[in-house]
């Protein structure tokens, strides 16, 4: 059987091959794109790859997933959706077009906070959308920045914030497009509505979420148990979205604002507990740690504080310390933990690797993969440093120490210590649960 994670190299995001099924009838989904051009440098050679391996001509993805609209995981999604629209629109044969994506799984800003954040967009000016060169508009951070000070935040947690609020910003145009691209793919009959299997009691694809009880699917023989987002928290979002625009109008500064508040990032990605052949692999995307803990409680995954043990657990966030805690890694124990990450803001952090080494005993045997090398991670993280430095006043600055700050001096200390855990750094990565081999 085929059961295997291919981790690629996606900079500060995510983009994640699944294979599964049999050498003679194999599967596979996408799940995040990563930024930028991790589509053209990564993602379509990798899938042009594959094509080749199973005899040429059209590959069929089976499913299709973006964890959340964040920049860093759906940007090769749409660029992906966006060719095989392209080529429907000029009326490629079958036979000659490059991807039949059969399934598109994606919650986008108008699933998660309704009409109204599209109302929002429809009249906000070309400006404040806009990014530049995969960073958030500086206006948008500006704004976002003075009205989080006139609300009481300082000066420090007002730049952090505004920064990762403009990114969030900047995803919901390509959240849009991916879902009218796709839209363009279903009227031509060559892939399922959206988020089909996930249905609403009438039978017709919805939200992915955490119903009252995690919902449990079958795709091709793969089961996906749907652990996040939490319904009842999506729908209390919907509605202080919608009240705080009624209160403070349509404008800039009541709209940024309200994406300040943390849930927005933490509650909207899709958290997933994919099992095949007896093997578990955890999917988080950006979520908290907490939320994930919830969730696999509320399907009946962990009780009573007991750990869970999993074969690969992608690490929330790709190893950010803001979403997670000690406690997480003592509750969810995995054969091979992966933080993908280049070092841009920081992650994966030093006292997230901390944490998992800690909460294992010193002999055993386990993997850390993270996607690019130690020291190139490293440069990185510093460079992150200098840039949230020159936001903050001189007194509350934080200069880089490679001895506290650096991952490599900390992953020498556990080697010189005698851990057992392997070190994988650098993707592409081939994680194999089956007993057979991935293309």
């Amino acid at each position: 059987m085929l059961f295997t994670l291919e981790v690629l190299p996606a900079e500060e995001g995510d983009c994640l091959l699944l294979h599964w099924g049999t050498p003679a009838a194999p599967r596979l989904a996408v799940i995040d794109g990563g930024p930028r051009r991790i589509y053209e440098q990564h993602l379509r050679a990798r899938l042009d790859e594959i094509a080749d391996a199973r005899g040429g001509g059209r590959l069929q993805l089976d499913l299709v997933m973006v964890s959340h609209v964040d920049t860093d995981h759906i940007v090769g999604i749409k660029k992906l959706v966006r060719e095989v629209r392209q080529q429907i629109d000029a009326h490629t044969p079958a036979d000659e077009q490059r991807y039949h994506v059969r399934r598109l799984w994606h919650n986008t800003f108008n699933d998660i906070l309704g009409d109204g954040i599209d109302q929002y967009f429809r009249t906000f000016t070309a400006s404040y959308q806009a990014s530049v060169n995969g960073k958030p508009d500086a206006a948008v951070v500006d704004t976002l920045a003075k009205q989080l000070r006139e609300d009481g935040a300082t000066e420090d947690e007002a730049a952090d914030e505004a920064w990762d609020v403009g990114l969030l910003l900047a995803g919901h145009a390509d959240g849009r497009d991916l879902r009218d691209d796709h839209e363009v793919l279903y009227n031509a009959n060559v892939s399922s509505a959206p988020n089909t299997p996930i249905v609403d009691a009438h039978g017709r694809p919805t939200l992915i979420t955490r119903l009252p009880h995690p919902k449990a699917v079958t795709v091709d023989g793969l089961k996906i148990t749907i652990l996040g987002p939490a319904k009842e928290e999506i729908e209390a979002l919907q509605a202080e979205f919608d009240e705080y625009i009624e209160n403070k109008g349509l404008t800039a500064e009541a709209v940024l604002a309200a994406y300040a508040d943390d849930s927005v990032t933490n509650l909207s990605s899709i958290v997933c507990m994919v099992e095949f052949d007896g093997k578990r692999v955890l999917l988080t995307g950006d979520a908290r740690g907490d939320k994930v803990l919830e969730g696999l409680q509320a399907a009946g995954f962990v009780a009573n504080g007991d750990a869970l043990a999993v074969d690969i657990l992608k690490v929330p966030h790709h190893g950010s310390d803001r979403n997670l805690a000690p406690e997480f890694f003592k509750q969810v124990i995995a054969d091979t933990y992966v933080l993908s990450g280049d070092g841009k803001h920081g992650n994966p952090e030093r006292d997230t690797v901390n944490w998992i080494v800690a909460s294992r005993a010193k002999d055993d045997m386990y993997t850390i993969v993270i996607t690019y090398p130690v020291d190139a991670t490293d440069t990185k993280r510093e460079a992150d440093r200098a840039l949230k430095n020159a936001r903050r006043k001189p007194a509350n600055r934080i200069q880089w120490e490679p001895k506290t700050d650096a991952l490599d001096s900390l992953l020498s200390t556990f080697r010189h210590q005698g851990y057992a855990f392997e070190l994988v750094a650098g993707a592409p990565c081939s994680i194999q649960l089956g007993s057979d081999s991935s293309a």
